[in-house]
Parts: structure tokens; C-alpha cells; sequence
């Protein structure tokens, strides 16, 4: 659970940026600004696999509706098939949501990511190193289709002396400029991320604002979750197992979210002391090492659903605690705005597009 709820938010936020990369791959290819790619060689490299990553979506695939004719479609792709189709009419029947013509092609990826993301942070300090592009400018993330050059990247900043994360994600949205394919990778993670991604990306084919990326991505999370386990109401009943099992993950993933935020933030404390950057090197893996018991014996017994043990076995460092702190910050915020709004996913949505709704989000 823990590692896709990571891979499926960077995975919307990279291929976000990825569509504004991919036009600038295909202009330096067009134009053949040889120039530029001579100045700029690596980042040429990266913009052109980015292009090629993408064209495979686009170019590749078969249709659903045949997929569901054919006599040798295996059952269970037969089933998520018929299940997507499902949730996108409730998504866009009973939440109101914006109708749209993604999911209507499937494509077998036959790897297990659909991109694998790279992040960095210096050592001693909660924040993110970031890269600049032309046209798109700085970015604090870079994903890769190619693995051996995301891999070569990784290597190049740990030598820096950066911290890395490098992760699988497994799905993605174009708000709307293309039809998105339904992916291989979306099925590995079980029903309920596959229901709650079709709902998030449903959001943000209704409602997207210009600039504001951690407000957007929290919003589509948000109603996605909600909406999830509205799905299962309707389908199967509030005192249905499915349901609570569902609802049993969703309130361990905000568990989850708040205790990386807290970690996070007891690492600032510390990297924002008097102390010596040597008394902070030094006491940085001892925090670690603290922060990992109170998860084992503190925080996963508090858990209902399958997932999270083991996570204390990963390496925690900067990189992947900024993954999470971006992209939680106002979860709060909006169930405070879905109570008040009678817990109603269509007024919720026509609240969160007033013009000003930004005013309620500013610290």
C-alpha cells in the first residue's frame, strides 16, 4: 500500500510534466536545433527517451471493447475491463464529474512501472533539488522510461553527494490532451487503487487550476479516495465487507501520509538546530533509526489493512520523505471543506471551482 499510494502520486505529477516535455522533445527533433543539443546534450538525451516513452502509449495498444469480444481475453483483465467502464459511468453520473473518452484503449506495458521517477534532497536539509528545462523551467523530479539512464542519473548525484529516491509508477493522467490508455501496470495494485485512480483522474479532467500542482494533486487524492468508497456503497453497502475493507485502507493510508509529514518534520527540527553539520550527520541516522522503531512498534499495530510492515526496511532518507511531505499537505484542509459541504462530492467540486477557492488553502 505504501509503495503504490508513492508510485501512483509521482506518477500523475511526472506525467503531467512529461506532456510539456515530450512538446519540447518533439520541437528539438522537428526544429533540429542542433545547438541547443550540443549545449544542452544530457538533457536532450532525456527529452528525446521522454518522447519515445510516450509515443508508445499513444502509438501501441488494442481497443476495450474489442479486448471484451474476444473469446481469448482472460477472465480477470475481462473483469477490471468491465470494472473501469463501471466506475467511470458512476464517476461521471452520480459525482458529476466531467465525462471523457479515457480508458477506452488498453495497453500491456510487460514491465511492472510505467516510469521509474528520480528524486533528490540534500543531506541536510528538507527540501528538493531540482532540475531546469527549457519551456517547462524547474522541476523538482525527473522520470525516465529508460531505467539504465535513470539509474546513470541516480549514481551522478549520489556521487554529488545528494540523496536519491528512485521509484516505480505505475499510472498517469494528461488532463485531457489525449485519451489515456488503460495500462498494465494500473491492474498490479488491486480494485480498490484501480477504482480510486479512474475517480482521480476523472477530477482532473473536471477541474484543474493553472500554477497550483500540490492543491490540484491533493484535491483529485482526496475526492479519489471519497469517491472510492462511495463506489463501494453503491455497488455493494455500507455493512458489505468490501466496503469496510475499503474504508479500513483508506484511514490507514492517512495514517501512513501523517506519520512521513511527522517524520519529516522531527528530521527539520534537527537539520534547523544550533548543532554543528557534523553533530547533525551524526545524529541524523540515530533519528532515523528512532523514528523506525516508533513505526514498528507504534504505528503499524494501529493498522487494519495489509501493506505498510516492512516499509521500516527501506532506506529513509530526505528524497523519500519529500515525495510524501509535498503532495499530503492539505488532506485536512479539504475534509473540513467535504464536511462542511454535507460530505457531497458534486457540491464539494462546485465549491473547489470558485474562483478565489485558493484564499481557503494559504497558510
Amino acid at each position: 500500500m505504501a509503495v503504490y499510494e508513492e508510485g501512483r502520486k509521482a506518477s500523475r505529477r511526472y506525467l503531467k510534466l512529461l506532456l510539456k516535455l515530450v512538446g519540447t522533445a518533439l520541437g528539438l527533433v522537428v526544429a533540429g536545433t542542433a545547438i541547443w543539443a550540443m549545449i544542452y546534450r544530457e538533457a536532450a538525451a532525456y527529452l528525446i527517451q521522454s518522447a519515445k516513452g510516450q509515443s508508445q502509449l499513444l502509438f501501441t495498444g488494442e481497443s476495450v471493447s474489442e479486448l471484451l469480444k474476444k473469446s481469448d481475453t482472460k477472465p480477470e483483465l475481462k473483469h477490471q475491463l468491465e470494472l473501469v467502464s463501471e466506475v467511470k459511468q458512476f464517476a461521471e453520473g452520480q459525482l458529476k464529474l466531467r465525462p471523457t473518452r479515457n480508458y477506452e484503449k488498453y495497453v500491456d506495458l510487460h514491465r511492472d512501472y510505467l516510469v521509474m521517477v528520480l528524486t533528490a534532497s540534500p543531506p541536510l536539509k528538507m527540501e528538493s533539488h531540482t532540475w531546469w528545462f527549457p519551456i517547462v523551467g524547474t522541476v523538482p523530479y525527473k522520470g525516465y522510461f529508460d531505467k539504465e539512464m535513470g539509474t546513470a542519473e541516480q549514481a551522478k548525484l549520489e556521487a554529488e553527494g545528494l540523496e536519491t529516491h528512485f521509484r516505480p509508477s505505475p499510472a498517469y493522467s494528461t488532463l485531457g490532451w489525449f485519451h489515456d490508455p488503460l495500462l498494465s501496470t494500473m491492474m498490479q495494485y488491486g480494485e480498490y487503487y484501480l477504482i480510486n485512480t479512474v475517480i482521480h483522474e476523472s477530477v482532473h479532467a473536471t477541474h484543474w487550476i493553472p500554477g497550483e500542482v500540490t492543491f490540484n494533486e491533493n484535491m483529485a487524492s482526496f475526492i479519489g479516495n471519497q469517491g472510492a468508497l462511495q463506489f463501494y456503497a453503491h455497488k455493494y453497502g455500507k455493512d458489505s465487507k468490501t466496503y469496510i475493507d475499503a474504508a479500513n485502507k483508506l484511514a490507514d493510508q492517512e495514517r501512513f501520509a501523517e506519520f512521513m509529514n511527522q517524520t519529516a518534520e522531527s528530521l527539520a527540527k534537527m537539520f534547523d538546530s544550533s548543532l554543528s553539520d557534523d553533530e547533525k550527520r551524526i545524529q541524523k541516522p540515530k533519528l532515523i533509526a528512532e523514528l523506525k522503531q516508533r513505526y514498528v512498534k507504534e504505528f503499524l499495530p494501529t493498522l487494519k489493512s495489509d501493506g505498510y510492515a516492512g516499509f521500516e526496511k527501506r532506506e529513509w532518507n530526505n528524497a523519500m520523505l519529500m515525495s510524501y511531505k509535498h503532495y499530503n499537505a492539505e488532506q485536512k484542509k479539504l475534509d473540513e471543506i467535504f464536511t462542511q459541504q454535507g460530505r457531497d462530492i458534486p457540491r464539494m467540486m462546485e465549491f473547489l471551482k470558485q474562483p478565489d477557492v485558493m484564499k481557503h488553502f494559504q497558510s
